[in-house]
């Protein structure tokens, strides 16, 4: 995560992601970079495995996907 007076960048990978899953994430850190949660709450998250233990899902406005990138031939090898 990087910030640049108001604009604040997370970049999230994975090989996929569940419905709202980065809006979930984003949300969550919200919270903690708002000060109202502290940090060690993200991993209490995490390990509940639980959605209603995280933050609110952050809205769609100002979320942007930047980038997908997908094998060349996705059916071999695989």
């Amino acid at each position: 995560m990087t910030r640049d007076g108001d604009a604040i960048t997370i970049v999230a990978e994975a090989r996929s992601f569940l419905h709202h899953q980065v809006r979930n994430l984003v949300g969550t850190l919200r919270l903690v970079g708002e000060g109202r949660w502290p940090v060690e709450r993200v991993a209490a998250v995490l390990r509940a495995r639980d959605r209603s233990a995280a933050g609110p899902t952050a809205p769609a406005e100002g979320l942007c996907l930047m980038w997908v990138s997908y094998p060349l031939d996705p059916f071999a090898g695989t």
